[in-house]
């Protein structure tokens, strides 16, 4: 059975149609990478997947259940951190699990301790935001997504927010939970990050699925013309920003 299961999702806008009837099976292990031109519909999906977002028709299903907002099993990482600028790392993960799961606090903080340890931030779980870098506080942010044991992790533009010295330690940590079988979609322009993460890569257009296909053949010669045309327009930029 497949650990989530899209259907023909529809989301609108007033007049505007956002996302066209999408369709995706994503099974246990799987990491969808999730490209497209900017407006495209890529975060309008996954915060649709999350129920963050209404949408006009369609389902959502997670393990064959229809998914239910708040219920941990669908967990999402934004491009902002979010974290309270008042608790430290350890009790930023550790909030939403007393207040959402009711854990005790010595359960709540061992969690968190565990899920900063995954992120590679054991030593830093006393610090508050003020004192971590940018990379450090996203991976807070991830740790406390990861606590909570969702079923499916969605990734949103994760370092879109960092400088480039900070985006690797990020995208290592995503690497890492990919490889030790954690199920996700994530939304990025980094393509050489979603050609070597993706199990398949989903490219969007006009809130609309142009192509699903594997790394090799999305950024192969057998993609179709408009995925072409789109990375061709990326690859354009960056050798001219590296010129």
């Amino acid at each position: 059975m497949s650990v989530l299961e899209v259907a023909a999702l529809r989301r609108e806008v007033g007049q505007a149609q956002i996302l066209r009837g999408i369709d995706l099976k994503v099974e246990p292990g799987e990491a969808i990478g999730i490209i497209g031109p900017s407006g495209s519909g890529k975060s309008s999906l996954l915060r649709c997947i999350a129920g963050l977002d209404p949408i006009v028709s369609g389902r959502v299903l997670v393990a064959g259940k229809a998914a239910v907002p708040g219920d941990g099993a669908i967990g999402m990482v934004f491009q902002h951190f979010g974290l309270w600028p008042h608790l430290t790392a350890r009790e930023n993960v550790a909030l939403a699990l007393k207040l959402v799961r009711k854990l005790p606090r010595k359960e709540a903080d061992a969690k968190a301790e565990a899920a900063l340890a995954r992120v590679g931030l054991s030593a830093q779980a006393g610090r508050k935001p003020a004192g971590l870098s940018g990379g450090q506080q996203q991976r807070v942010a991830i740790a406390r997504t990861l606590a909570m044991e969702p079923r499916v992790l969605l990734f949103d533009e994760p370092t879109a927010a960092l400088d480039p010295e900070l985006t690797t330690e990020v995208l290592d940590v995503i690497r890492d939970l990919a490889a030790a079988g954690t199920t996700m979609l994530v939304v990025s322009h980094e393509m050489g990050f979603i050609a070597g993460l993706s199990s398949r890569v989903m490219f969007l257009d006009h809130g609309q699925v142009v192509q699903v296909a594997p790394p090799r053949e999305m950024f192969g010669p057998d993609a179709e013309p408009r995925v072409k045309g789109f990375l061709k327009t990326y690859l354009d930029r960056v050798a001219w920003a590296q010129g």
